[in-house]
């Protein structure tokens, strides 16, 4: 019987042929699909609409459109909106929305008094051209992108070259980067932007799968890449449960397994690039002619180290390759590999070469160890004439023009199966056509990237206002962030819906215009408080948005606030991360290890960084009182909070609890919340070291308050 391994070489060899043979001009476009009569079911489907503003009763309530289109819902019902939230909660909301910090003392009284009419429109507007804007924001994505600084599995192996990812993330939101451009970097800036450092950056997005270095069987292990890397794209850029339909076709959403692997076919030529450098030609240039003159100036030292080097190298190369299947210890063998065997090549190499340098320089001994050392030292000794190596990313690139075959449930004995869109929305391939200036690559998913984000598909507009309004309002229009199918819910909204995506394409994806349109709206600015019986009864779960919701911080949030009442935290941006427990970064900083959840974050429910999360749980906990009552972390927290209340030389009692109520709560305590805290800060002793205790304990409750967890 034919081998999987031999009948999959004899495909991809007739496929590479008639690929190369097959003129471009008979690679046409997908035609358009009739969609099914069930419109309410396949809404998402549907071409963005252009409706019309609804005319309201109450037109001196709409500040912008969308008030027209909320209100409009709520006249129907005969539901009163409720009034605007005052200035101190409107702060409050606006700055740990848009930053993820509470707002300064300073600030909130400029605010508080700022007679300008248009006072919360130029706060809104600060607050974007922050950077803290970009942090914030940029911690929502990766939660979709499941991003993490290790492998996760057994090993959970740190990626020390990651966070370039994540910091070009929080760079394009804070550049305003168009939506469009940002998606088409992510999944194919080498292919549509090559040369440009943000755009190559970018792809780490398909790195972020995790990884085990202890996985001999290459094949099933980079098949579970393609179906992981299918998943998460399926998630974030089309809002669809694509795995669903891996095994069988969808049973609830009109996605069938052919689509599945269709749209897997864009990613089938993908291969992992750890040698990439950042920096421009001269830059490059540079750095290639210096090396070069310190490679002249130590090439014997070299020489000699390569010699004694080569020996335990081979050795234990020959030993890890021997813990492979024989399958790939065959193709490792081969000099004339397939795509696919190429593929699977690079692949194992990749773990080779982790296996074998963590074990080579202990065969070497002896003599051989102490002429190893000498030389080293004599190696060092011309560290001052050696470049310092250009940055380096971790990203990916085709492995060539021709991709390995893609079959319907990955079998080779079923049906070949080209890229495709789902075919509720085309039939057919999709055309790829040749890709400018990168004749190394198959130009896949730069198709993909131009599909996704062409005006025309109805996907990614919608998708992506629908996450902006859920990070703003706490729920979507529609509430399952990832999924618009059938399971997902309707959207409570959807001219609202398909208005905002009209907007946000026509103005240019720009996603700090759809902030602000949302954030300046009547809408938003409502109160929280649920004061409305009418309303409660009508709309319990607030679905037509006659209120804001409250809601509790989430971990980051949660975490640098107390940093920033505190006067410990750091705003330094970018870079390495840092342990969450030996840091007082911002929380977008600190290490994301896939199989050691964060410390304290971790009880205030940090996703999992495995999956695509595009909402988090909100749980309530005994753990979280704990976490916050009796931490380690929570308590060192309110120490700093208190000696820097104390810190102000000649202030009195009531002074001082008004100074942490202004930087705990951004107001003045009531005079019976000083009398409060006076009788307990008097009864507390009067020596220096219990007066501390009593000020810590009292700090410590102000942040264990609703008032602070909560943003209303």
């Amino acid at each position: 019987m034919i081998s999987w391994d031999t009948t999959r070489t004899l495909i991809e060899r007739t496929l590479v042929f008639l690929i190369l043979a097959i003129p471009v001009g008979f690679l046409k476009p997908a035609s358009a699909r009739q969609l099914p009569v069930d419109n309410e079911v396949y809404w998402f489907f549907q071409p963005v609409s252009q409706p019309e503003v609804p005319d309201v009763l109450d037109e001196a309530w709409v500040r912008n459109p969308i008030d027209a289109f909320v209100l409009a819902q709520l006249e129907a019902r005969k539901i009163a909106p409720s009034p605007e939230a005052d200035r101190r909660t409107l702060i409050r909301r606006a700055t740990l929305d848009l930053l993820g910090l509470p707002p300064t003392t300073q600030a909130i009284e400029l605010f508080v008094n700022d007679p300008a009419p248009d006072a919360y429109e130029n706060l809104i507007d600060r607050l974007l051209d922050s950077p803290g804007y970009g942090e914030r924001h940029a911690r929502h994505w990766l939660d979709l992108v499941r991003y993490a600084d290790s492998d996760g599995f057994k090993s959970d192996v740190l990626r020390p070259d990651m966070w370039r990812y994540r910091d070009y993330v929080i760079e394009s939101f804070n550049n305003d980067k168009p939506y469009s451009r940002f998606v088409q970097e992510q999944l194919a800036g080498d292919e549509l932007y090559p040369g440009d450092d943000a755009a190559m950056t970018a792809t780490g997005y398909l790195r972020l799968w995790p990884y085990e270095d202890n996985q001999p069987d290459i094949r099933r292990h980079w098949e579970a890449t393609l179906d992981d890397i299918a998943d998460v794209s399926g998630d974030v850029f089309l809002g669809l449960s694509m795995k669903c339909a891996r095994c069988h076709d969808h049973k609830f959403d009109a996605i069938t397994q052919e689509d599945y692997y269709r749209f897997r076919a864009f990613f089938a030529a993908v291969s992992p690039w750890d040698d990439i450098r950042l920096g421009n030609e001269k830059t490059k240039l540079g750095y290639r002619k210096a090396l070069a003159t310190w490679e002249e100036m130590t090439a014997e030292i070299r020489t000699e180290m390569d010699a004694i080097r080569s020996e335990p190298w081979d050795r234990q190369w020959a030993l890890a390759q021997s813990k492979l299947p024989l399958y790939m210890q065959e193709i490792l063998q081969t000099t004339d590999r397939t795509p696919y065997q190429e593929q699977l090549a690079r692949f194992a190499n990749k773990l080779l070469t982790n296996r074998t340098e963590a074990a080579y320089e202990k065969g070497i001994k002896g003599r051989n160890k102490e002429r190893w050392d000498e030389l080293a030292r004599q190696l060092s000794s011309f560290d001052v004439h050696k470049p310092r190596e250009l940055d380096r990313i971790v990203a990916i690139r085709d492995l060539g023009p021709v991709a390995p075959a893609t079959f319907l449930g990955g079998d080779p004995e079923r049906q070949f199966l080209n890229p495709g869109y789902l075919s509720i929305l085309a039939t057919g391939d999709a055309y790829i056509g040749p890709v400018e200036n990168v004749p190394e690559s198959t130009g896949r998913r730069a198709a993909l990237a131009k599909w996704l984000t062409d005006r025309e598909n109805p996907l990614s507009a919608r998708l992506m206002v629908n996450r902006l309004w859920q990070w703003h309002f706490g729920i979507g229009i529609v509430a399952a962030g990832n999924d618009f199918g059938e399971l997902g819910g309707r959207p409570t909204h959807p001219r609202l819906l398909d208005w905002l995506a009209r907007k946000f394409m026509d103005e240019g994806w720009s996603m700090k215009t759809m902030h602000r349109l949302m954030m300046k709206s009547a809408t938003y600015r409502q109160s929280s408080a649920r004061k409305n019986v009418q309303a409660r009864s009508e709309d319990e779960e607030n679905k037509l948005l006659w209120s804001m919701r409250s809601r509790r911080m989430d971990a980051e949030q949660l975490r640098d606030s107390m940093l920033v009442v505190s006067g410990e935290i750091d705003r330094k941006m970018g870079g390495p991360a840092s342990a969450e427990e030996k840091t007082v970064r911002r929380s977008v900083y600190v290490l994301r290890k896939r199989n050691k959840p964060s410390t304290m974050m971790n009880s205030f429910d940090t996703p999992d960084l495995h999956n695509s999360c595009a909402v988090r749980d909100n749980t309530t906990t005994p753990i979280q009182a704990l976490t916050l009552l009796n931490g380690s972390w929570a308590v060192s927290r309110a120490e700093r909070f208190a000696d820097r209340v104390l810190r102000g030389n000649g202030q009195s009692f009531e002074q001082r609890i008004k100074m942490a109520y202004r930087l705990a709560l951004g107001r003045t305590p009531t005079e019976q919340e000083v009398l409060e805290a006076l009788v307990f800060l008097e009864s507390s002793g009067s020596t220096s070291e219990t007066v501390r205790i009593a000020w810590i304990d009292f700090c410590h409750v102000l942040m264990n308050t609703n008032e602070f967890i909560y943003i209303h």
